[in-house]
């Protein structure tokens, strides 16, 4: 809890959170509509694991598609707080929360005008582009996790860190520096980029499997189970 995400003087009130995310999606969208007509009729909409396109879309679809989900996002996202039977816990660590949110929302409109400018002739490693801003958002997720209180929506839910606070907070406290170890390591996929897909990827699952595992296992160990 020393992290200064959790002290409430340094925190983003959920009304800042909510109208830096407008802004973004009046940006994102403004030139969505001023650069329609400068994009082909069939828009590159995704690159492979070496940061090659290999999927395409039409115009309207890859212009506004992604807007659009982040903006259900945005409702999703701060809505599932309000309806969480515990969301007093949520309170608890809710400066933290709508820094993720922004962070999540500025990361998808981040890789949209990557697309745009793909799209536009701006020739890029994608993934080069890519790796910094995902690098971030994992780290600062680790941040949240870390910190998280027992809740129903938001951090690592298993069985067995839903049913003892106990697990809940040691097995957050371990995934808080997993995942800012999985940011870090992301980074370093840059300087070898055969690999630096997997260095995305691989991490996340490993540590997601491994918070899983170890939940189950605390829980046993704590209440005295034979395994």
């Amino acid at each position: 809890m020393g992290s200064l995400y959790y002290e409430k003087e340094k925190g983003m009130s959920t009304k800042n959170a909510i109208l830096i995310i407008i802004g973004l999606l009046i940006i994102t969208i403004g030139i969505s509509i001023v650069a329609e007509a400068r994009m082909p009729a069939k828009m590159v909409s995704h690159w492979n694991a070496q940061g090659q396109p290999d999927g395409y879309s039409s115009k309207s679809f890859a212009l506004y598609f992604l807007p659009a989900m982040e903006l259900g996002l945005v409702f999703l996202l701060f809505g599932l707080p309000l309806i969480d039977p515990r969301k007093e816990n949520i309170r608890k660590f809710q400066p933290a929360y709508n820094w993720f949110v922004v962070l999540v929302i500025g990361f998808m409109s981040y890789l949209h005008l990557l697309t745009l400018g793909w799209n536009i002739g701006l020739k890029f490693d994608f993934l080069r582009w890519m790796v910094p801003a995902f690098a971030v958002l994992i780290y600062f997720t680790g941040s949240l996790i870390g910190g998280a209180q027992p809740n129903w929506f938001i951090g690592i839910r298993t069985p067995w860190t839903l049913s003892d606070n106990r697990v809940w907070e040691r097995t957050h406290r371990i995934g808080g520096v997993a995942f800012k170890c999985c940011g870090v390591i992301s980074v370093a996929g840059l300087i070898h980029p055969p690999i630096t897909f997997w260095l995305l990827i691989i991490p996340l699952m490993i540590t997601a499997f491994g918070l899983v595992v170890y939940s189950y296992i605390y829980y046993r160990k704590i209440h005295q189970v034979e395994i």
